[in-house]
C-alpha cells in the first residue's frame, strides 16, 4: 500500500489504475497516464487517512469567489488542500495537469479540478465558467510548467524559487552571510558562464570554481579536498557528508547525502569520481559531519537477572529537526510546525524513511527531564528558523519578478532542516538545508505531533498560521481594484484607514462635513456636505450621496463607515443602493445605548430561531409615556438638547408592524427599485432585513443585558429609581438599582461618564451634563450631533474587555478579545489594556459567545462590531455594542499579534466577500501586547518635555515602542471632560508580564508614570 511517510514528493506511484474504482471513469479516457497515476496517488493517500475516496461533483455544491488552486501531485501540498477544504469549502482546488488551467490576460483560470470539501470530501470538478485562481501553487511533477508567468496571480511558490532554495550550496552561502550556523563546506563548482556564485569563503563555506580542461586542475582539486580534510573545522569531526548541489541535484530526492571516514584516499576517489559527470551550475559539496544530540544513559525497566543475563544493545540514534516555516501577511516569519526525526546515526537520516516525534520525547530520551531545559531548547530551534526565513524573506524582496517566477511569486512556507549539536560545553543549532514542500509533505501523518501549549503564540504547532497568508492574499487580490463609499472621515485616530486604502490599491469616495479634512488629498473622490452632523436629515444626505454617485458616474461595490456619528446614515445608504450591511432598525438601536439593552431584554423566542421583541414603539416602557407632556417643558430648563419631536429617539423607532409581518410570513410593500443597485442588491433581502436570533444552544441574549433607563429629563430618574409601571418583558423601570453608571446615550469616548451612589448625584451629573454637553461644538467627535440625553444604567462589577468581531451571513468569522484596565476615577476614561486576554480559555469563549449573539440579537449580521463587556461572577455582562469597527489602538494590535486587518475586514463584508479566517477564534498570537493610555490632564507637561509627540514618534519608527495617536498635537488643552491623548503599546514575543515590565520601565524614563495621580503600576497590576 501506498505509504505517505515513504514517498518523495517528486515521485508518483506506478499502479495500475482502474477508471472504475474512482469518479466518473469515463472522464480518464483521453487523460494521459500521468495524470491518471496521480489521481490515484491521491486516492491511495485518502484511503490511508482514512477519507473517502474522490467522487463526481453532486448537483448543489457551492463556492465563493475564492480559489486557492495547486498544480501537481498530491502529496506535498494535501495537508493544506485538507485544512483549506475544511475552513473554506469548495475553494481549495487541486489541478492534475496543466492542460487543466489556462491563462487569460492577467488571470489564471481552471477549468477542471479535485474540489476539497468538509471532512476531507473530494469530487472531481468541471467549471463552465472557469474559475480565477486567487492563489497558486506548483510542485512536482509540474514544478517547471510557467503556468502562472505573466499573470498578476498571487504564488506561494514557483520552479525558479524552489530550484533557488533547495540548492544546498545558495543556501549556505546565504546563511553563512547571516550569521547562521551550517557545517563547514568546501564546494566544487563548476560555474554557469558569468552567472552564480562566485569563487572564495563565505564563513565556513569556501567555493572553488572547476576548470575542466585545463591542465594540473586535478592536482589542485585534490590539494583544495585535503586542505580541507586537515582544517580545523572539519579535524574534529566523526566523518565527512558528501552530496551534490544545483541543477539536477536539487532536493534530497535527487542528491542523498553520504557518509565516508576522513581518509583523504576513499575521499578524493568518491569525488573524481562525480566531479567528470557535473554540468555548469552544478557543483560537488564535502562538509564536516556535525554529531547530534544523542541518548544519555537510560534506567532500563527490567528486574536483576534479566539485566545480567541479556542486557540490551541500545541503538546509536541520532535525530535531527524538522520545522516548517510560514510568511504572515505583513512579511513575519511563523512557526507552523516542528518535529524530529529519529534514525540510525549510521545512515543519513532522510525526511522519507526516518520516524517522526515531538521534539520534547526526543529530548527526554536524550536525557534531558528539566522542562526548563526543553523550553530553552524549542526556543532556541524557534529562533533559528525563524531566522532563516528572514533571510529567505530579504533575499527575494531583492529578485526581479523573473527570477520570482512572476510578479505574484513568492516563497510563503519552506521546510528547514537543522540539528542540534554540541560547541564545547553549550547547545548551538546547525542549519542542514532547505526543503519547498517536502517537510509538510512527509510530516502529514504526524499532525497530532506538537500541539503541547506554549507560552507564545509563535511556537508548536500553530495550525492556524499555514493558511493565514494564502487566504489573506487571496483576498487582498479579489478586492484590488474595489470602489469603497466612505460615509464620514473621523478624527485624527482615523488617519490610519486612508494610508491603508493605498496599500490594498482601493478606490475610495469618502463623504465628510469638513471640505478641508486632511483625508480630501488622500482619496478618489470627495463629496462635502457641510450640515452632515444635522441627523435628523439623514434621509436627505442620503438622497444628497445617492445623486452625486449618480451625477459622477460612479457604481461603489461597498459602503462602510468607522465613526460613530455616521453610523445609521451609511446604514441609510447601504439599503437605498443596495449594498451589504446590516439593517437600519439594528444600527439604530445598537447605536441607542439604553435601546440595546431594552431590546435584548425585551427579546421573546418564537417557535423558530427568529425572534421578535416586545420593546416599546419609543423603546420605552409604558409608564413613562404618561410623562411627556411634561418632559418637553422640563427639558428646557435643564438644558437637554432635542433634535426631532420629542427627542432623538424618534428617528430610532422601527415599525413594529413590518417586523412582526416579516415573523408571521405576511410580505412588505415591496420598496422603488434603486438606480444604483448593483450586482450584489439581489441578495440584499438576506442581509437588509431587521431579523434578530439567538442561539439554540446558548443562554439568550437577554442573558446579558443589564437593567437601564433613557434619561431626557429629572422625571426620568425619579421614575427610574422610585419604581413605576412594567415595560418590554415584566421589566419594571423601577429596578434600576444603585449604584449605577450615567453616560451619554449616543456619546463616545467615555466623555462625561460618572458611577452614581443615589438619586441625588445622579440627579446633579444630570444637570452639571445638561449645562456643560449641549451641542456638537462643546466637545467635537463624541456624539453630542445626536443629542445630549443620557442613559442610567445599574453598575456592574467585574473586569472589562473589549471583543471585535467580524461577522459575514450572521456567520462569526473571526473574533479578538483584550483586557482593560481600572477605569480613572471619579471618570470612566480607559487607563491601559493587554492583549491577548489573560483570561482563562473557557472565559474567552463565554465572551465572544456572548458578544456574538448580542450582535445576532440585535440583528448585526454582516460587518466588523466592536463590543463592550464584563466578565462578571455569574458571567459575561454587555456594556454596549459599538455597530462599527474598534478603535484607538485595537486595528493595529491586532494586525500585529494576529496578521489579521479587520479594517480590510470590513471592506470585504461590505463589498459581499467573506473575509475567512483560518480560525474564527484560536488563531495563535504573535507575542503580548501591554499599553497605557497619556491624557493631557496628567502628562501635559511630559508631552511638552520628556515625552514630546516628535519623540514618540521617533520611538515608534525605531521599534521601541507602538505610538496610536488619537488626538492632534494642537489639541494638548486639560479640560474636564477629555479623551486619551494617544496610546503606548509595549510587544513582548514571550511573555505578557515581560511586556507590563518593560512598559513600565519605559513610561518611567518617558516620566508618564506619575504616581499617585496617575499610577501606572497599579493600572497594569490588575493584569497580573
Amino acid at each position: 500500500m501506498l505509504s505517505l511517510s515513504s514517498l518523495p514528493s517528486t515521485v508518483v506511484p506506478s499502479l495500475p489504475f482502474s477508471p472504475g474504482r474512482f469518479a466518473n471513469g469515463g472522464q480518464w479516457a483521453g487523460c494521459s497516464s500521468q495524470q491518471v497515476v496521480l489521481f490515484q496517488t491521491l486516492q491511495e493517500a485518502l484511503r490511508e487517512i482514512d477519507l473517502p475516496e474522490t467522487q463526481d461533483l453532486p448537483q448543489g455544491v457551492s463556492h465563493s469567489q475564492l480559489c486557492i488552486c495547486v498544480l501537481g501531485s498530491p502529496l506535498p501540498y494535501l495537508s493544506l488542500l485538507l485544512e483549506a477544504g475544511q475552513r473554506s469549502p469548495g475553494d481549495a482546488l487541486l489541478c492534475l495537469s496543466p492542460s487543466w488551467l489556462s491563462r487569460s490576460s492577467s488571470s489564471l483560470l481552471v477549468h477542471k479540478a479535485v474540489m476539497f470539501d468538509l471532512g476531507g470530501r473530494t469530487f472531481l470538478s468541471t467549471f463552465n465558467p472557469p474559475r480565477r485562481v486567487t492563489y497558486f501553487l506548483s510542485c512536482d511533477p509540474w514544478t517547471k510548467e510557467e503556468v502562472s508567468l505573466g499573470t498578476d496571480c498571487p504564488s506561494g511558490g514557483s520552479g525558479p524559487l524552489g530550484q533557488f532554495w533547495e540548492d544546498v550550496l545558495n543556501t549556505r552561502v546565504l546563511l553563512q552571510k547571516a550569521k547562521i550556523h551550517c557545517p563547514p563546506t568546501l564546494a566544487l563548482l563548476l560555474p554557469k558562464g558569468q552567472m552564480g556564485l562566485g569563487e572564495g569563503r563565505t564563513g565556513g563555506v569556501k567555493v572553488m570554481h572547476l576548470e575542466m580542461g585545463v591542465e594540473e586542475w586535478e592536482n589542485s582539486t585534490q590539494n583544495e579536498v585535503d586542505a580541507f580534510l586537515e582544517s580545523e573545522g572539519v579535524r574534529g569531526s566523526e566523518r565527512v557528508v558528501l552530496r551534490c548541489s544545483g541543477g539536477r541535484f536539487v532536493g534530497e530526492a535527487t542528491s542523498p547525502p553520504v557518509y565516508l571516514s576522513r581518509d583523504k584516499d576513499e575521499v578524493w576517489a568518491k569525488v573524481s569520481y562525480l566531479l567528470p559527470q557535473l554540468l555548469p551550475g552544478e557543483a560537488v559539496l564535502l562538509e564536516a559531519y556535525c554529531s547530534p544530540l544523542k541518548p544519555g544513559l537510560r534506567v532500563e525497566d527490567r528486574t536483576w537477572e534479566q539485566y545480567t543475563d541479556c542486557r540490551a544493545q541500545v541503538a546509536d540514534l541520532s535525530f535531527r529537526l524538522c520545522a516548517i516555516v510560514t510568511r504572515s501577511p505583513q512579511d513575519l516569519p511563523l512557526l507552523y510546525k516542528l518535529v524530529c526525526r529519529v534514525g540510525v546515526s549510521a545512515t543519513p537520516l532522510s525526511h522519507c524513511h526516518s520516524l517522526c516525534q515531538s521534539l520534547e520525547t526526543t529530548l527526554l530520551e536524550c536525557g534531558f527531564t528539566d522542562p526548563a531545559m526543553a523550553t530553552s531548547l524549542r526556543r532556541l530551534a524557534t529562533d533559528t528558523t525563524l531566522s532563516c526565513f528572514r533571510v529567505v524573506m530579504e533575499t527575494e524582496s531583492s529578485m526581479t519578478a523573473d527570477d520570482r517566477g512572476g510578479a505574484g511569486g513568492q516563497t510563503d512556507m519552506i521546510g528547514v532542516d537543522l540539528l542540534f549539536t554540541m560547541d564545547g560545553s553549550s547547545i548551538t543549532t546547525v542549519v542542514l538545508g532547505f526543503h519547498s514542500s517536502l517537510c509538510l509533505h512527509s510530516s502529514l501523518l504526524e499532525q497530532g505531533i506538537g500541539m503541547e501549549s506554549c507560552d507564545s503564540g509563535i511556537e508548536g504547532w500553530n495550525r492556524g498560521t499555514l493558511l493565514l497568508t494564502p487566504l489573506t492574499r487571496s483576498q487582498c487580490y479579489l478586492m484590488q481594484g474595489k470602489t469603497i463609499l466612505v460615509v464620514g472621515a473621523g478624527g485624527h485616530s482615523k488617519k490610519f484607514i486612508w494610508k491603508a486604502v493605498k496599500h490594498y490599491q482601493l478606490k475610495i469616495l469618502l463623504v465628510d462635513s469638513d471640505p478641508a479634512h486632511f483625508a480630501f488629498q488622500l482619496v478618489d473622490h470627495f463629496l462635502a456636505l457641510p450640515d452632515l452632523t444635522d441627523h435628523r436629515r439623514d434621509e436627505q444626505h442620503c438622497s444628497s450621496i445617492c445623486d452625486w454617485l449618480s451625477s459622477s458616474g460612479l457604481h461603489p461595490d461597498g459602503c462602510v463607515c468607522f465613526w460613530d456619528d455616521c453610523v445609521v446614515l451609511a446604514s441609510i445608504v447601504c439599503d437605498r443602493l443596495g449594498l451589504r450591511g446590516p439593517p437600519t432598525e439594528a444600527i439604530r438601536i445598537a447605536k441607542e445605548k439604553s435601546r440595546t439593552h431594552r431590546h435584548l431584554l425585551g427579546l421573546l423566542r418564537s417557535t423558530r430561531t427568529n425572534l421578535i421583541s416586545v420593546e416599546q414603539p419609543s423603546g420605552q416602557a409604558d409608564g413613562l409615556v404618561e410623562f411627556r407632556d411634561c418632559e418637553r417643558r422640563e427639558r428646557q430648563q435643564n438644558g437637554m438638547v432635542n433634535m426631532e419631536g420629542d427627542s432623538m429617539r424618534a428617528m430610532a423607532d422601527f415599525d413594529r408592524g413590518d417586523l412582526f409581518s416579516e415573523v408571521i410570513g405576511k410580505p412588505k410593500a415591496a420598496s422603488p427599485p434603486s438606480p444604483f443597485t448593483s450586482h450584489s442588491s439581489s441578495f440584499s433581502q438576506s442581509f437588509g432585513t431587521f431579523q434578530p436570533t439567538a442561539p439554540l444552544l446558548s443562554p439568550s441574549p437577554s442573558s446579558y443585558a443589564v437593567p437601564c433607563i433613557h434619561v431626557e429629563s429629572s422625571l426620568d430618574l425619579e421614575k427610574a429609581t422610585r419604581g413605576g409601571a412594567g415595560g418590554a418583558g415584566g421589566f419594571g423601570v423601577g429596578v434600576v438599582r444603585f449604584p449605577a453608571i450615567m453616560k451619554l446615550e449616543y456619546g463616545a469616548g467615555a466623555v462625561g461618564v460618572r458611577k452614581v451612589g443615589s438619586l441625588e448625584e445622579s440627579l446633579a451629573h444630570f444637570e452639571r451634563i445638561g449645562g456643560d454637553l449641549r451641542e456638537e461644538t462643546d466637545y467635537p467627535g463624541i456624539g453630542l450631533c445626536w443629542g445630549n440625553a443620557m442613559t442610567l444604567m445599574e453598575y456592574v462589577g467585574g473586569t472589562e474587555h473589549d471583543v471585535d468581531l467580524v461577522l459575514f451571513e450572521g456567520r462569526l468569522e473571526g473574533a479578538f478579545v483584550s483586557d482593560n484596565g481600572p477605569t480613572r476615577a471619579p471618570a470612566f476614561t480607559e487607563t491601559a489594556a493587554q492583549m491577548p486576554s489573560g483570561l482563562a480559555a473557557d472565559k474567552r469563549v463565554q465572551l465572544i459567545h456572548a458578544a456574538y449573539h448580542a450582535c445576532l440579537g440585535c440583528s448585526l449580521r454582516d460587518g466588523v462590531f466592536n463590543v463592550e463587556m464584563k466578565m462578571t461572577e455569574v458571567g459575561p455582562k454587555l456594556i454596549e455594542i459599538n455597530a462599527r469597527m474598534g478603535g484607538f489602538y485595537l486595528r493595529d494590535w491586532i494586525l500585529e499579534l494576529y496578521g489579521v486587518d479587520i479594517l480590510m475586514s470590513a471592506f470585504m463584508v461590505s463589498c459581499g466577500i467573506r473575509p475567512c479566517l483560518p480560525s474564527a477564534t484560536s488563531l495563535p498570537a504573535r507575542g503580548h501586547f501591554a499599553g497605557v493610555m497619556v491624557v493631557v490632564s496628567q502628562h501635559l507637561q511630559a508631552l511638552r518635555d520628556t515625552a514630546t509627540p516628535e519623540r514618540l514618534r521617533r520611538l515608534h519608527n525605531e521599534g521601541t515602542l507602538r505610538l496610536n495617536e488619537l488626538a492632534d498635537e494642537d489639541e494638548l488643552i486639560s479640560g474636564e471632560y477629555e479623551e486619551p491623548f494617544c496610546n503606548i503599546g509595549i510587544r513582548d514575543a514571550h511573555s505578557a508580564a515581560n511586556a507590563r515590565q518593560r512598559l513600565l520601565a519605559l513610561c518611567q524614563g518617558l516620566g508618564l508614570h506619575c504616581p499617585p495621580r496617575y499610577d501606572l503600576g497599579y493600572f497594569l497590576s490588575h493584569f497580573n
